[in-house]
């Protein structure tokens, strides 16, 4: 399995409040508390997309400081910790005051991505949208859409973000024929051992993941905008259990493959690298053997 090189952690607050704290303290010739700063700093660590710090600054912050579960929320989400998450929110929506926050929202929308339960995320989404229109939120809603099958409504966010922000990347779009021609031409130039094994592997092209694919007991090992997928009995399991198990198969996911890459060249080396990673897993390496295998 490879998860997508899109960090949860991209524009990772629906709306950024850290600079309105310092000028309140400042407006009120306060200084900041050690909890206030541990919470600035932690916002920020999220927003540079860097969730263990922000964790590491958390432990700063009291548990009964109110502040600090919707960043933990959200930390937690993007580290894959989930039952952490899930409880971190629950803290967060026993505080009367954070009920109609846009923070705890959008932490409601990442978790419910990443849970995959797909109807609490577009709440939460859709209700931050409606009180602020942003980039990140359509960016999210847009996801929710492909995986809903709505292919059409997904490019309409994408554009409308672009509208807000010109600087906004749009998804790479190439038909499925040319997808399979680069995924060919992949196969093609990879080393003979690494051939043989694709023999009784099957490499199908999905836009997206389906729900089938997840493994709902541990949902972060597969987040919605995964790129690509191993599905099967590895090679080190040994062939008699490959005989009798289902038909091995990788996985791409050309929408997601899409919006992770800027141009076409990208696109193209970002589908070599999943492919080659997937048949890492084929092969029966964990993440830190595939890196080894020199593929990428």
């Amino acid at each position: 399995m490879l998860e997508s090189r899109t960090s949860w952690g991209e524009n990772v607050r629906a709306m950024s409040q850290t600079d309105d704290r310092y000028e309140a303290w400042e407006e009120e010739d306060q200084s900041p508390t050690v909890e206030d700063e541990s919470l600035a700093k932690a916002w920020e660590s999220l927003d540079a997309g860097d969730a263990e710090s922000a964790l590491l600054h958390l432990h700063g912050v009291d548990a009964d400081w109110p502040e600090r579960w919707v960043p933990e929320a959200i930390a937690r989400t993007m580290v894959g910790e989930l039952r952490e998450a899930r409880i971190a929110l629950q803290r967060a929506r026993q505080i009367e005051e954070l009920r109609d926050d846009a923070d705890l929202l959008w932490a409601e929308g990442l978790f419910g991505l990443a849970t995959w339960n797909l109807a609490e995320a577009r709440t939460a989404l859709e209700r931050l949208a409606a009180s602020e229109e942003s980039t990140a939120v359509l960016d999210k809603l847009a996801l929710l859409e492909d995986l809903e099958g709505r292919y059409s409504e997904s490019d309409a966010r994408l554009a409308r973000a672009r509208e807000l922000d010109a600087q906004f990347p749009l998804p790479t779009r190439i038909d499925p024929e040319e997808f399979l021609l680069v995924v060919r031409d992949a196969i093609e130039k990879l080393p003979e051992q690494f051939q043989i094994p694709l023999e009784t592997t099957d490499v199908l092209v999905e836009p997206v993941p389906a729900d089938w694919m997840i493994d709902h007991t541990d949902p972060a090992d597969t987040p919605p905008d995964i790129l690509g997928l191993f599905v099967g009995t590895s090679e080190i399991e040994g062939t008699e259990a490959i005989d009798a198990a289902l038909p091995r198969r990788i996985f791409l996911f050309q929408r997601n493959l899409e919006r992770d890459a800027k141009d076409r060249e990208q696109l193209v080396e970002e589908i070599r690298k999943t492919l080659f990673h997937e048949i890492g897993h084929m092969l029966g390496f964990d993440e830190e053997g595939v890196a080894q295998m020199g593929l990428e």
